[in-house]
């Protein structure tokens, strides 16, 4: 029969009533295993170097026991350990599987989850289609007009552009004039956009007016303001109609003189001499604007009043460049006097038509209904009427020229 102090040392201590086999068990491969998953702290605490062997209990959850149980429990230990020795070993041996099955347990399952969310939701987004484009029309008047989309020129109008979905910021451009347009794209919409644009004005430019009298040394004035004494030229007009007006000891007389850009307009004063009237003066009437010209010398235009001229005989044009009429004229200037010369417009050819059909009123007079080929009309502006009975009435201003041809078309279905 061994000793109670041998049995003890073959076999570790353990509290009353718990099978204990902690030294044999962690021999194996399984502790190891239990120690790369679990906690630091899962083993027995090493017992100081002064403890007594046979007080250090693994097992226990309440650490070392009191002094006055050691007895009692040495005494048990060789009674558990030589009445059942393999039931100590069967109960401790499934206790150290138990923490690396539940963490092998909690890996395989955290796997199979990750694996699971990314069939249920990655699949189906990676394998989406995306979104078809859509489109995008876009008209000006007039045409040409740049057109920028979030910033970027694309080109001018008219213009078709493919867009992706969703919010852009359309830009068009056209000389000073600029829209800017907020727009949505849906997937697959097609829209459509025109704009009416400001028309660039043209750039300002200047031309001269030469003037020359005879006598010489008359005193020369522009819209109110001196200017000096003739002949001159004077520079930096803006292109339009001016007054220039010449004073001498014989008097005063004015003309009005167009201007245009880029262009020297010369104007000749013949002056009566201060002994007597030596020139006459010439009036024209007109239904438009003709400019009075001698030896390429422009003498002033209808408009004015009265033209002064030397007495004697004068070779006169009359023109209108823009209606492209042109008439000469001889006559005789008495001194002292007027003469009055009256312009008769010529008639020319006019061709008209409408869609579907038109009743044409020109100047307040019916010229029948469209089409209409060869109406004789006087060179000049004309107020033209469009009437239909179901798509009412147009108006238009046309200009006939001398030229031709002149072809006056209207669309009533637009």
């Amino acid at each position: 029969m061994q000793s109670p102090l041998r049995a003890r040392r073959e076999s570790p201590a353990a509290a009353p009533g718990t099978p204990v086999a902690a030294t044999r068990v962690k021999r194996g491969w399984m502790p190891g295993f239990a120690r790369m998953f679990g906690s630091k702290t899962a083993g027995p605490k090493k017992p100081a170097p002064d403890a007594n062997p046979l007080l250090a209990f693994p097992s226990e959850p309440g650490g070392r026991p009191e002094p006055g149980h050691v007895a009692a429990a040495v005494a048990a230990v060789p009674i558990a350990v030589a009445k059942s020795p393999a039931r100590v070993a069967s109960v401790s041996t499934p206790q150290s599987f138990v923490r690396p099955l539940l963490v092998a347990a909690a890996i395989v399952g955290v796997c199979f989850l990750g694996v699971l969310a990314a069939a249920r939701f990655q699949v189906p987004q990676f394998m989406a289609s995306a979104p078809r484009d859509g489109s995008l029309t876009i008209d000006t008047r007039p045409a040409g007009s740049d057109v920028l989309i979030d910033g970027q020129r694309r080109g001018a109008t008219p213009l078709k552009l493919a867009l992706a979905p969703g919010a852009h910021t359309l830009t068009i451009r056209s000389g000073s004039d600029e829209r800017v347009v907020p727009l949505t794209i849906a997937a697959g919409a097609e829209i459509t956009q025109y704009y009416e644009m400001k028309v660039a004005e043209p750039a300002a430019v200047v031309g001269r007016i030469s003037v020359v009298t005879d006598p010489p040394g008359a005193r020369v004035a522009v819209d109110g303001k001196p200017r000096g004494t003739s002949p001159i030229t004077i520079a930096d007009l803006s292109a339009e109609d001016h007054k220039v007006t010449v004073t001498s000891d014989a008097g005063l007389v004015e003309r009005v003189v167009p201007v245009a850009a880029g262009n020297t307009a010369s104007v000749m004063f013949s002056l009566p001499k201060a002994s007597g009237p030596v020139g006459g003066w010439l009036s024209i009437s007109a239904p438009f604007d003709v400019e009075i010209v001698e030896h390429e010398d422009v003498l002033g235009t209808s408009g004015t009043n009265r033209i002064m001229l030397a007495a004697g005989h004068h070779d006169i044009v009359l023109t209108n460049r823009s209606l492209g009429f042109e008439e000469s004229r001889k006559i005789e200037v008495t001194a002292g006097k007027t003469i009055a010369v009256r312009v008769e417009p010529p008639k020319v050819s006019v061709s008209v038509n409408a869609r579907p059909w038109a009743e044409i009123v020109i100047d307040g007079n019916s010229a029948g209904q469209t089409p209409i080929a060869n109406l004789l009309v006087t060179v000049g502006p004309h107020e033209m009427v469009f009437r239909h009975p179901q798509l009412g009435e147009r108006k238009q201003t046309v200009m006939v020229t001398a030229r031709g041809p002149n072809r006056v078309a209207a669309d009533l279905t637009k």
